[in-house]
């Protein structure tokens, strides 16, 4: 396959956002755990144009933004195959794309590897980038057009290099909403809600986590076994406490997805309740 480039804003963060093999990390770290929880002050937000691009999609078709733009608004959803919250996110995006596919445009941007590991790794080429982007439309099914931008994440780092978020953008290329997480369903929902009626958005951003990280509780262990043992490692050194919650939500696998991840929580909240009380009891005794 022939490389291709991607041409961005002269205004993005070039040097805030990494490239080469720091952006195509192979290791996680507590920083990049940290910095995946809130958009970068310097991030692409509402009222901005889209950043320029060229994408590649799982047909071979080229896109840029004229080709995506075209009188429906676009919403983009970054994934890969190894991000938990993309796999406990993706059947709710498949519920939206079912309900607003035909008013506004979707894209899923298969970005880095979140967690790589031994059985799935950090893309090098633009090969294997697409061969990972093929295997995530395969994996959930998905109906709608999934992409890469180039191997150093250009489009990704010109928005905001997260693993799981959502951008929202008008058909005439301005970006109207963006939500750190794609598994912040409600919020992402009454956005889809205004824009496809015309209606000027009440929220143009979210930034929760607490509610789209518990339920990716319950799909955090089929995750990184899909990563490798590495991913798994990995996750328990630099993010101990969401491990331990995943770990836990593997006894609750008859429930719901949603429901194991606040089960696991409930959980684990018990379980330090009660060891606090046998604390306090030998103290006082």
């Amino acid at each position: 396959m022939t490389e291709f480039t991607i041409h961005t804003e002269e205004t993005t963060p070039e040097g805030i956002f990494q490239t080469g093999n720091e952006y195509r990390y192979k290791h996680i770290n507590l920083g990049m755990f940290l910095r995946d929880t809130y958009f970068a002050k310097t991030a692409a937000k509402p009222g901005d144009p889209f950043p320029l691009f060229e994408l590649i999609s799982t047909n071979g078709e080229r896109l840029v933004n004229s080709d995506v733009f075209t009188g429906k608004p676009v919403v983009f959803i970054f994934g890969s195959l190894t991000c938990p919250m993309t796999t406990s996110s993706t059947p709710d995006v498949r519920q939206l794309y079912d309900e607003f596919g035909g008013r506004i445009d979707f894209i899923m941007l298969q970005v880095r590897e979140a967690h790589p590991g031994e059985d799935t790794q950090q893309p090098e080429t633009m090969e294997e980038k697409l061969q990972h982007a093929q295997a995530l439309k395969s994996l959930y099914g998905i109906q709608w057009t999934v992409a890469v931008d180039n191997i150093d994440g250009e489009l990704h780092r010109a928005l905001d290099p997260k693993p799981n978020a959502v951008f929202l953008a008008g058909s005439d290329g301005t970006i109207l909403f963006r939500s750190l997480w794609a598994g912040d369903d409600d919020a992402i929902r009454q956005a889809l809600v205004a824009v496809a009626s015309g209606r000027p958005l009440k929220r143009k951003q979210s930034a929760a986590f607490i509610g789209p990280v518990i339920h990716a509780l319950s799909t955090e262990d089929e995750t990184m076994q899909r990563g490798g043992p590495q991913a798994s490692r990995e996750l328990w050194r630099v993010g101990f406490p969401v491990a331990l919650g995943g770990r836990v939500a593997t006894f609750f696998t008859p429930l719901a997805s949603k429901q194991r991840g606040i089960a696991a929580v409930l959980t684990l909240a018990f379980t330090i309740m009660v060891a606090i009380g046998f604390l306090g009891a030998g103290f006082f005794a």
